[in-house]
Formats: structure tokens, C-alpha cells, sequence
């Protein structure tokens, strides 16, 4: 259980580094988007989550999951599939920012879209630990 567990955690790391590389992204693009040319939050959100969420599939297929991808290479599909399991997240990221700018209204609205993005996190794991990037039925485990 102890190997089980520290794999689990090293995923985690793993998949939480990629989502700051992601962050940055989405970021900084959202504070061109948003808060210098002044276009509406919700559709620059929605953009910037196609836009990191693409680079994030790359990298977690490449390195944060690469014991469960192991060399296959990068499909379609699997894109997509991360892509629709990480919708949950954009939507707790989009109530989270709204509410955010409803509440508070920073000075800037790539705060309360960092707030959001933070909220969806441990979503985006879970859906991409146990539904994207998984062994396929019948393989076993390094460690089992």
C-alpha cells in the first residue's frame, strides 16, 4: 500500500506542476483577454481552458501519466475525452470566478479566475487519474 500510495502522490506532484505550467498559461492569457482588451470573462475563460487544457493533456500524457500511456501515442480521442472530463472543472472555475467578481470585484479579473482555476483542481485530477489516463482493463500495475 505504502508504494500504491507514494505512486498516487508522485501523480499528484506530477499533475500539479503541469496545472501550474497550465495556470500560467491560461494566466496570462486571460489577463490579455480580460483585463487589457476588456472582452467578456466567460467566453476568454472558455478559451483559455481549450488553450492550457491542450498543453496540459500534452504533458501529463507525456510525463504526469507516462506509466499509463507508456510510449502509446497522442490520439484524438484521448484529447477529447480529457478535454470533456475537465468540463467539471471549468464550471466550478467559472461559478467560483463569478462569484468571486460578484463578491469582491478585484481589481483584476484574472484574480478571481485564479481562484476558480484552484477550485477545479482536485476535479480535474480525480477525472484524469481514474478516467483518462488509466490502465486498460486486464493490465496490471508495476506494483501489483
Amino acid at each position: 500500500m505504502e508504494k500504491k500510495t507514494r505512486r498516487l502522490f508522485g501523480e499528484f506532484v506530477k499533475f500539479g506542476l503541469t496545472g501550474m505550467f497550465g495556470t500560467v498559461t491560461n494566466l496570462f492569457i486571460f489577463f490579455l483577454g480580460a483585463d487589457l482588451l476588456k472582452f467578456h470573462e466567460i467566453p476568454v475563460s472558455i478559451f483559455c481552458f481549450l488553450v492550457s487544457g491542450t498543453q496540459n493533456y500534452f504533458i501529463n500524457h507525456i510525463w504526469s501519466f507516462k506509466e499509463y500511456t507508456g510510449g502509446e501515442k497522442i490520439r484524438f480521442c484521448k484529447w477529447l475525452q480529457f478535454l470533456s472530463g475537465s468540463l467539471a472543472g471549468l464550471l466550478l472555475n467559472i461559478l467560483v470566478m463569478q462569484l468571486v467578481l460578484h463578491l469582491f470585484n478585484p481589481p483584476y479579473k484574472f484574480i478571481a479566475q485564479a481562484m476558480g482555476i484552484a477550485a477545479g483542481m482536485i476535479i480535474n485530477f480525480t477525472i484524469s487519474k481514474f478516467f483518462v489516463f488509466r490502465k486498460k482493463t486486464g493490465e496490471k500495475k508495476a506494483d501489483e
